[in-house]
């Protein structure tokens, strides 16, 4: 056989791959929706309803060839279509793909998901170029504000208002400023203790038209008043197992266009990962850890991070630095008590800052 003749048979099979494709992307509905020119992102997370984000946030509209069948046929196509090396299904279930116009998507299906769906997010990217004097004729610029140098011991009106509404004992005012302006929560304790019920009443507080993902090994963390969400799952013995692990998750929820990553639990070489997140646009969250008090609860996360490869390479009082920046509230609970609270702003200003 001629290299020619490679190259047309090659070329034939993806003209074909592209076919089925681009044939499912129509029947489910969401070529329709990908076409609109108003929008960003597209996802699908528990079928028959696609989301999409454009000028106005998160939308959705309902879409009935949009069900498992279908998307699970969708899937495969675009696995093929984007040549993965492994099949995509229950034993390969988180893939990357590319789509027959070139926008990238991510899908994943049971285990690492709820049984019966195929979450499915699209990124579209934007096909017009703006010269600045566009930026600076449409408004663009017109929301600038000037980045003031830290002043130290100044912190924002808001972490005042936290700081009154502790003296006052008014804690519940106090989460609901927490969750206002995306400030990261992490609840220390026990097994037993509470973090996780206290979870559930913090993630009630974001508002419900954000986007969030859920990563835990057992399905706790419920979210009935948010419609745009995902809950994403790993194997509890990933590392006897070589099953999912929680850093493939949070690898995978990033690319998914969340607002917030609701990680239940740090135990391993994820937390790395997990504050990377928290410090790439990903605020706002809420997660947990064992520790003893409020105080040993950033050794205890620097100690997990340090036994990872990426901790090998890093040093102690960087990766101290870099989880004191991100975290806002630490809480410690006993007894479903929440016996402790750890709120220092002027500190982890000057640990953003210095």
């Amino acid at each position: 056989m001629t290299h020619f003749e490679n190259e047309e048979i090659e070329s034939t099979a993806d003209i074909d791959n592209s076919a089925v494709a681009r044939a499912m992307l129509k029947k489910t509905g969401i070529q329709a929706v990908l076409d609109r020119e108003d929008i960003t992102e597209v996802a699908v997370n528990q079928g028959s309803i696609i989301l999409f984000e454009g000028k106005n946030g998160w939308e959705q509209i309902e879409a009935p060839e949009c069900t498992y069948h279908n998307l699970k046929a969708l899937a495969n196509a675009l696995s093929v279509y984007s040549g993965l090396k492994l099949p995509f299904g229950d034993t390969n279930p988180i893939a990357s793909v590319v789509l027959p116009d070139g926008e990238r998507g991510q899908i994943l299906t049971h285990p690492a998901t709820e049984s019966g769906t195929i979450p499915l997010t699209v990124r579209k990217p934007s096909k017009t170029r703006f010269t600045v004097d566009d930026y600076q004729n449409s408004g663009r610029f017109s929301k600038i504000q000037i980045a003031e140098a830290y002043q130290k011991g100044t912190i924002p009106l808001y972490m005042q208002d936290m700081k009154k509404c502790q003296k006052e004992g008014n804690y519940a005012e106090f989460f609901r400023i927490a969750a206002a302006h995306n400030m990261n929560t992490i609840a220390v304790g026990g097994t037993g203790s509470g973090k996780t019920t206290f979870a559930k009443a913090y993630a009630d507080l974001v508002p419900f038209d954000h986007r969030i993902i859920t990563i835990e090994d057992v399905h706790e963390l419920s979210l009935p008043y948010h419609w745009n969400h995902l809950h994403l799952f790993f194997d509890t013995e990933y590392q006897k197992s070589g099953g999912i692990s929680p850093k493939e998750l949070i690898k995978s929820a990033m690319r998914m266009k969340p607002d917030h990553i609701f990680l239940t639990e740090l135990r391993g070489d994820e937390t790395w990962n997990y504050f990377e997140a928290l410090n790439t646009g990903h605020n706002g969250s809420i997660t947990s850890t064992h520790a003893n008090d409020c105080r040993a609860t950033i050794p205890r996360l620097t100690g997990l991070v340090m036994q990872s490869e990426i901790g090998k390479v890093l040093g102690e009082q960087y990766i101290q630095k870099t989880l004191s920046s991100a975290l806002d509230v630490i809480c410690y609970f006993k007894h479903t008590y929440m016996t402790e609270i750890l709120f220092e702003p002027e500190k982890k200003l000057e640990a953003m800052y210095e």
